[in-house]
């Protein structure tokens, strides 16, 4: 059905199919492709992965359903199936290792699905996991603060932001892009700081001091007073030479 002959189709059918918002068609063919995979006993690296693609598609389909308590199987599952995965790479295409998605992604996807179930612990754990793999994790540290804002995250979440860098436009677009996990949209932050100063009262002053830092850094964008790309700017300014060595001549 839909075409499972070919899994590679099947998984961009399905990623098509959700960004166009049909969600439960998605749905239905996830968790058929998801089936159909575990069903093969005895998988190859390259089963291994759709397999892997399938179950990471399932969990975020139900995320976007709002069907976060029916994902709990389907995270156990992620997270086996990817240990299985690592292993039969070690064993058969140990250069592949590297190209892997990183874990952290996979520990942050479990803990949005955690939180959205109201099963604070686990996502607790899930965001602490994400973060110990990759320091300065924003997305995973303004959604730990959305779940549970507790103090610990909301430190958490400052140090992130501080670790971020400047604020940067990029497609039209304001946002935090930390070096080594995925970019956060700057109103998100901006929410998340506000949200957090209101819950962790003692650090009030410290997260609307950033908040204003961050919405200063924007206005100097507009304003033509800061590079849009701070980041790529020094970059390139540490290109250009520090001498006219033509004056030597």
């Amino acid at each position: 059905m839909f075409g499972m002959q070919d899994p590679s189709q099947t998984l961009l059918q399905i990623e098509r199919y959700m960004s166009e918002g049909r969600l439960e068609l998605s749905e239905v063919m996830a968790t058929q492709f998801c089936d159909m995979m575990l069903a093969k006993k005895k998988r190859d690296v390259q089963a291994q992965i759709f397999l892997l693609k399938g179950l990471r598609l399932m969990c975020d389909v139900y995320l976007l359903r709002e069907k976060a308590d029916q994902s709990m199987a389907s995270i156990k599952r992620m997270h086996g199936e990817r240990k299985a995965l690592v292993k039969l790479l070690q064993r058969h295409a140990p250069q592949m290792l590297e190209s892997m998605q990183p874990e952290h992604e996979d520990h942050l996807r479990a803990g949005r699905l955690y939180a959205a179930a109201g099963k604070t612990r686990a996502a607790t754990k899930s965001f602490a996991r994400c973060e110990k793999l990759s320091p300065g994790h924003l997305a995973a540290a303004h959604t730990a603060v959305d779940a549970v804002p507790t103090k610990a995250h909301v430190e958490r979440l400052l140090n992130a932001v501080q670790s971020a860098g400047a604020v940067i436009l990029t497609n039209g677009r304001y946002q935090l892009t930390p070096t080594g996990s995925p970019p956060v949209p700057l109103d998100t932050v901006l929410a998340t700081l506000n949200r957090a100063a209101s819950a962790v009262p003692l650090h009030a002053d410290r997260c609307q001091n950033l908040r204003r830092e961050l919405e200063g850094q924007r206005a100097a964008i507009v304003a033509g007073e800061q590079a849009a790309n701070a980041r790529l700017q020094s970059a390139l300014d540490s290109l250009q030479p520090k001498h006219d060595y033509y004056q030597y001549g």
